[in-house]
């Protein structure tokens, strides 16, 4: 029997015998996001939950190279050992739109359960989500499975994410695990409904229009603009009244080569330079969901904001459905 299964299995006998697992761990979490160094000094306290989209990688050595005399990690290889694993293209699902299969939608909360078992995730004990750290493209997909967690039932408290990822767990000195992360069983994790209060769907974003109530657009500048597009959306330009929360001003690289999330008093200010003063209530969108997902991250989890809204669908669903968008 492996460490892992060791500990879960602990669990559950400890669950069973004080019958107050839950509520014992409902505080272990010091907020949103966690260092390097608590977490290793909580690690049995916790689930740690790597998530990537290169699985490759998992079984990978990190590679490196000397800058300055200064030896500097490149790429992660490897992941936290007796980690879990979830695969970040296994989030989002295909939907039928107008006749057409439209990728990258939101999974149905029977989707996303089977995802979490069978990664063997469970309840009760808080959650450290963990990303490469590699690019800031990776902790937006640790905020995409934060929020995802949480739209289908896991209490925000009980989910935090690394702040840096594998790269600052690395770089701060702490040894990566190579061997494959291959489950032998099924967790038991339960989704509920998605949360209404959470979601936004196209009536709604038409509703705010008219209104001229707050919608985000997490993308690049770039695309929010019209001067670029991801490969998955055919057109360029924005939905109509959005105001831009450029991605790009969310996140910043650290000393030692990793990608982290500011201070919430950094993003107050990032948002007094775009004009942005009052964001709740407000509904925020991008692409596919990735981009928009770490903009409630930092908004609702880091900076306490509440009355956000994503609209998951974004500009996949939007330009599918044939609704207009404009440019400069």
């Amino acid at each position: 029997m492996t460490i892992r299964r060791v500990r879960v299995l602990l669990g559950w006998v400890g669950m069973v015998a004080f019958g107050a697992f839950g509520a014992a761990h409902a505080s272990v979490l010091p907020g949103p996001v966690v260092t390097p160094q608590w977490l290793h000094a909580h690690a049995d306290d916790v689930q740690i939950v790597d998530i990537r989209d290169d699985l490759n990688s998992l079984t990978d050595k990190s590679t490196f190279s000397t800058v300055n005399g200064k030896k500097m990690l490149d790429r992660v290889g490897g992941h936290i050992f007796d980690a879990l694993s979830v695969n970040f293209w296994a989030l989002r699902e295909k939907r039928e739109i107008d006749g057409k299969k439209v990728d990258f939608l939101l999974p149905t909360a029977e989707e996303f359960q089977a995802v979490m078992q069978a990664s063997q995730l469970e309840h009760g004990k808080p959650i450290v989500l963990v990303p490469t750290g590699d690019d800031a493209t990776s902790l937006q997909e640790a905020a995409f499975l934060a929020y995802e967690l949480q739209l289908f039932g896991e209490p925000a408290d009980h989910v935090a994410i690394l702040d840096g990822g594998t790269h600052a767990w690395i770089m701060a000195g702490y040894e990566v695990d190579i061997d494959a992360i291959a489950p032998m069983d099924s967790g038991h994790w339960t989704a509920k409904p998605p949360r209404a209060d959470m979601l936004a769907d196209i009536a709604q974003v038409q509703a705010a229009q008219r209104s001229h109530k707050l919608l985000l657009d997490a993308r690049p500048l770039a695309q929010f603009a019209g001067l670029d597009r991801t490969p998955v959306i055919p057109v360029k330009g924005r939905i109509a009244g959005s105001s831009p929360l450029p991605a790009e001003l969310l996140y910043s690289q650290a000393a030692d080569g990793s990608w982290r999330f500011l201070k919430a008093a950094q993003y107050k200010k990032v948002l007094a330079l775009g004009g942005i003063r009052h964001v709740a209530p407000a509904i925020v969108y991008c692409n596919t969901g990735q981009y928009a997902s770490g903009a409630w991250f930092v908004l609702d989890r880091i900076m306490g904001l509440k009355g956000l809204r994503e609209y998951q669908g974004g500009m996949n669903e939007w330009v599918n459905r044939k609704l207009p968008v404009v440019t400069l």
